[in-house]
């Protein structure tokens, strides 16, 4: 596991492309604003796959625990649309299908 670092996008930037990830509305008030505290912070693959599960952790609380599973499942598409350097996202999607699978 390489331990290559990335830059994640401004606080825009990030907003932009998480809209085209799932741009509900209860997400963008919820969801969001935990990941844009964020922006702009260095990070390696499994640092981001830690940064995504506490930003979900936090966002479900509360809500029925399907929630849960309903971000993580869109957590391989806001690690392509937050880490642009393609090596380094596969190896966080990878370590978080690893993460996923331990849980079971």
């Amino acid at each position: 596991m390489s331990e290559k670092v990335i830059t994640l996008p401004n606080r825009d930037e990030m907003l932009e492309r998480l809209l085209k990830v799932d741009d509900n509305s209860h997400t963008q008030e919820g969801f969001y604003p935990i990941l844009l505290k964020q922006a702009g912070q260095e990070r390696v693959a499994q640092g981001i796959v830690m940064m995504l599960a506490l930003a979900i952790h936090n966002y479900v609380e509360g809500m029925p625990p399907f929630m849960a599973n309903l971000m993580y499942m869109l957590a391989p598409d806001f690690i392509d649309a937050l880490v642009s350097d393609a090596e380094t996202a596969k190896e966080a999607k990878n370590f978080l299908r690893e993460a996923l699978s331990a849980t079971k």
